[in-house]
């Protein structure tokens, strides 16, 4: 029981430490217009993408056969659903690990040389439209502006390909739990301690008004540094303990 609680509070951990969510979320919380509402709406969007990633996970682990009987637990399918989980947090953590040595600057839609990614360069050449909305110092409206922040808080959680397979494997850890009082538990646990990036903007603006943009400059010189590190261990010890759950549940037969 303990190693799954372990598991899930270093996946929320990853969550937290992904400086992506913060600094999209202190971006938007820095809005002319609608600074507070915009944030709410991140927040909310960030929230609800989170519970979608893990909500697949859930899905992915009940059609493994994860959360029934032990006796039934030993199967292929749920053995290859944990190692593909496994190596695509290995990925990840390694991914994190090598920006780290590099010292990668962090994705900052704001910044003049913020390069998007072909995903969404493609998108907006198809539909020009979506390209204004998308653009920061676009002139929007109030309305545009808080459905934005909406959107970009449940991309950046729910879709994003960093932050997505660590929910899925998440959602299969919760199904692993067979206890419903104990599974609970783990599911307020994880839910806790991964939304703290998505509703720290709108914390922020509440409490000082016009702060996110300076605290963003101080985030990301800290992040930079030591986040990525932090991301990448605990990314790697989660894949090390999914990796060997699918040996131990390798099927007899």
């Amino acid at each position: 029981m303990s190693g799954h609680f372990a598991v899930l509070a270093t996946l929320a951990l990853a969550i937290l430490f992904s400086p992506e969510t913060l600094v999209l979320g202190l971006v938007i919380a820095s809005d002319k217009k609608v600074p507070r509402q915009a944030s709410f709406a991140f927040a909310i969007g960030a929230i609800l993408g989170i519970a979608f990633a893990t909500g697949i996970g859930l899905w992915m682990a009940h059609l493994s056969g994860a959360g029934a009987a032990t006796a039934h637990r030993d199967t292929w399918a749920g053995f290859i659903v944990r190692v593909l989980i496994a190596v695509a947090l290995l990925v990840i953590g390694v991914y994190r690990a090598v920006a780290a040595i590099r010292h990668k600057p962090i994705a900052d839609v704001s910044d003049p040389d913020f390069r998007p990614s072909t995903v969404r360069t493609r998108l907006t050449d198809r539909f020009p439209e979506l390209k204004q909305r998308l653009d920061p110092k676009a002139d929007l409206t109030a309305r545009q502006r808080i459905r934005r922040a909406g959107l970009a808080g449940f991309a950046i959680c729910g879709l994003h390909p960093k932050v997505f397979p660590i929910a899925i494997a998440a959602g299969h850890q919760i199904l692993e739990i067979t206890d419903p009082s104990e599974r609970t538990l783990g599911v307020v646990t994880f839910a806790l301690i991964s939304v703290v990036p998505a509703l720290a903007p709108a914390v922020i603006e509440m409490i000082r008004p016009g702060a996110a943009g300076r605290i963003k400059d101080g985030y990301e010189r800290i992040m930079k540094v030591h986040g990525r590190w932090i991301v990448a261990v605990l990314l790697l010890a989660a894949a090390a303990f999914v990796g060997h759950n699918a040996f131990t549940h390798l099927p007899k037969y």
